[in-house]
Parts: structure tokens; C-alpha cells; sequence
């Protein structure tokens, strides 16, 4: 099977907030308008980028708190509705009280001081509904392999039942040799790629693609390091990848974090890397006398499925058989991967040598 991914976001948002003052409120209008499901991951990169552009500090601490738990309740999201939806299992009665627990995050983080006592108390229930079965302080499947196929097996939750059908029904298939990028990237060696001209919409460095997500935090997590060892599975190891990252940010919510890093690595201009729910975000601020010249950003589904990339490896390596049945073991991969806007899958009858 040979397959082509392209992301069809062209960067339009980067472009309209070219040209207007950096004082504008129209680039903040249209981060939290046009990208609604991590507007709190856009907004902090993009602030943070322009405060370094313009020889500002810029103080991460309140920004990186947002991010984190928008982080949480983007893991949540996809464990308990987005993932089952996109592999066809059904969703959970209750799915919506998920859609109560994001108004109550916009509803906070429209304040300049969110009361996170009440995100909490919003969160924990919602996590023990969803995802562990038993109170969190009790969740112990992410101990190891046999503890965690116990725990999914029982499928007491939306969560231990989507993975009880990916050990089920999806062959196992290696990780793909596309690199990770990694989190400790320095802001220097990002800011060279731009430099090299990388692409908003096609990103690759020196012609090379990457792939970004979850699994780039915890890639040295015990439990990850079994499912590779028993069963040697990319799928696998990037849909449990999310869930320890939620277990995780949430065991440490309240220690200081870093999920948002910036700098200035040249006048005039800032750059910021985030670490949001679907892997790495960076944006980079071009500025002068005043006005906003540039803005670039690349997001996870940028990278993840660009030509030559994550998504289009395991992609290829799946048999097919029929459209319908591609179709099907596809959609495990792309929810995997976790495009962040709707996608197609369109089919194409290879040509002949005749016709080449």
C-alpha cells in the first residue's frame, strides 16, 4: 500500500496576524476563536513568544498551570469520547459530563486567577469515571504489564474498554523509524530549522520528517518498555503514552511544571516550544517597530502527518484488503496520531506500468 498524508492547514491564522501592531488583540481573538481545542497551549506560546521578541521576561508560571490542565482534560476528552469515536465502539452515557467539565475550564480561564480547588474537584470524579474504576490514589495498573491488562481486561471504564478492543482487534505492527523530537530540544536548534526554511504546513528539518506526541515524554516508562519487549507495538505504546500522561500531570499538578519554554535566540525575534496534550507546539514571532511582521507555528498534527511522516509510515505498513476494512484498521492509527481536525481517507487504484 502506498500512502500520502498532507496536512491541508495552510497557516492562514499565522498569516492574518501578520501585519497588525503587537498590541493588537486580534491575534489573542483568533488563537482562542479558531483554535478551540488547546486555545490555552496557543495562547501561552504565542504570548510568550512575543514577549521574548520584544526583550520582555515573561513570567511562564500562571501559563504553564493553564496548559497542564487543559493538557488533562484534552487526555481525558480523547480517552473516554474522541479515540472510542473515531474507532467506531460507542460512547459512554455519561460522555456528557465532558462537555460540562470544558465550559467549566473556559469558564475559569477567562479569569485572571482561575480557581483550580474547583477544576479539581471537577477532574478527580471525572478521572475515576472514566479511566481508573477506583480512586485514583488506588489506580495501580500503570505498575506493569500484567497489572495493566488486568485493570483493561475488567473494562469497568470508557477508557480500560477502548484498550481492551486495541489488544483485541489491532495487529501488532513495530514503531515507525520516524524520529521523535524531543521535549529537551534547546530553542537555539529550533530556531536554525526556521532558518532552513521548515514549512508551517509541511514541516521537516534538513528534509527529514518527525513525528511528536505523548510518548516523547515517556518513552523511558517502565510499562512502555514491556509493551515494546512483549508485543513490540507502536499503537499500543502511543495510546498508553496518554494515559500515563494524564496520570502523571495529574500525581503532579501542583509542583511547578514546565510545559512552556521561550527565548529570543536573535532581536526581534521569539520563539516558544510548548508541551501540549498531542505533542510539541512551537511558534516563532518575527517583530519591528512595532508590528507583528511574522508569525509561524507548527502543531503536532503539522508534524505527525506530514509527507513522509508518522501517519504515513504505519499507514503504509497496513494490508490491505478492502476499502472497508482499511478503513477500520486506519482509523486506530489516526486516532493514535490524534489529528486535531477532522480527516478523509480517499482511495486511489494504482496505475499499471501501461498507464505510467
Amino acid at each position: 500500500t502506498r500512502v500520502r498524508t498532507r496536512s491541508t492547514r495552510g497557516g492562514e491564522i499565522a498569516q492574518a496576524m501578520a501585519g497588525q501592531r503587537i498590541d493588537s488583540p486580534l491575534p489573542l481573538t483568533l488563537i482562542s476563536t479558531l483554535y478551540a481545542l488547546c486555545p490555552q497551549a496557543h495562547l501561552g506560546a504565542y504570548k510568550s513568544a512575543l514577549a521574548a521578541a520584544c526583550g520582555q521576561r515573561d513570567d511562564n508560571a500562571g501559563a504553564d498551570r493553564r496548559i497542564v490542565y487543559e493538557l488533562m482534560g484534552e487526555h481525558l476528552r480523547f480517552l473516554a469520547f474522541d479515540a472510542p469515536n473515531t474507532v467506531g465502539i460507542a460512547s459512554d452515557p455519561e460522555v456528557k459530563k465532558l462537555g460540562a467539565l470544558r465550559a467549566l475550564l473556559s469558564r475559569e480561564f477567562s479569569k485572571p486567577d482561575p480557581d483550580y480547588d474547583s477544576l479539581d474537584k471537577a477532574l478527580e470524579p471525572l478521572i475515576e469515571y472514566f479511566v481508573t474504576g477506583c480512586p485514583i490514589e488506588r489506580f495501580h495498573a500503570l505498575n506493569s504489564l500484567p497489572d495493566f491488562e488486568a485493570w483493561m481486561l475488567r473494562g469497568k471504564t470508557a477508557a480500560a474498554r477502548l484498550y481492551a478492543q486495541l489488544w483485541e482487534n489491532v495487529p501488532c505492527r513495530r514503531q515507525t523509524p520516524v524520529p521523535m523530537l524531543s521535549p529537551a530540544l534547546s530553542l537555539t536548534e529550533i530556531n536554525s530549522w526556521f532558518a532552513q526554511g521548515i514549512s508551517s504546513n509541511a514541516p521537516a528539518v534538513n528534509g527529514r520528517a518527525y513525528q511528536t506526541s505523548a510518548l516523547a515524554r515517556h518513552e523511558e516508562h517502565a510499562l512502555l518498555a514491556e509493551i515494546c519487549e512483549q508485543y513490540s507495538c507502536g499503537v499500543r505504546t502511543q495510546f498508553t503514552a496518554r494515559l500515563i500522561d494524564l496520570m502523571q500531570y495529574w500525581l503532579e499538578r501542583r509542583l511547578p511544571q514546565n510545559v512552556l519554554r521561550a527565548a529570543s535566540p536573535e532581536k526581534g525575534v521569539g520563539l516558544s516550544i510548548v508541551q501540549c496534550a498531542r505533542g510539541t507546539l512551537i511558534t516563532r514571532v518575527e517583530t519591528s517597530d512595532a508590528t507583528l511582521d511574522r508569525v509561524q507555528i507548527v502543531a503536532p498534527t503539522e508534524w505527525n502527518f506530514a509527507p513522509g511522516s508518522a501517519a504515513q509510515a504505519v499507514l503504509e505498513s497496513i494490508d490491505f484488503q478492502s476499502q472497508s476494512q482499511y478503513r477500520a484498521d486506519a482509523s486506530w492509527v489516526i486516532a493514535a496520531v490524534d489529528p486535531c481536525v477532522p480527516y478523509q481517507i480517499r482511495f486511489a487504484a494504482a496505475k499499471t506500468p501501461a498507464q505510467s
